[in-house]
């Protein structure tokens, strides 16, 4: 965040929302500006899953537990297999 940050903006906010801010400040190790400013300039970022990338996902999620099915039964017929 190294950006000039010369533009000063006052804001209020409820008393609540300021302690949540000041506990996240305090254990990111920022000040609550600094935090203010991250969160700020975060909720404008692309968001990192598309549908795309969220179909993708679930496609590899189902194939996982496809997979793991199936050495599931594997280990069964060798447990089955061994006594």
């Amino acid at each position: 965040m190294g950006r000039n940050l010369g533009v000063e903006y006052k804001m209020r906010m409820s008393q609540e929302l300021k302690d949540k801010i000041a506990e996240s400040a305090k254990e990111l190790n920022r000040s609550m500006n600094a935090d203010i400013v991250a969160r700020l300039e975060q909720s404008f970022e692309k968001p990192i899953t598309s549908e795309h990338e969220v179909n993708d996902l679930r496609e590899l999620l189902e194939q996982s537990i496809e997979n793991n099915k199936k050495y599931f039964q594997m280990i069964e017929e060798l447990l089955k297999k061994s006594h």
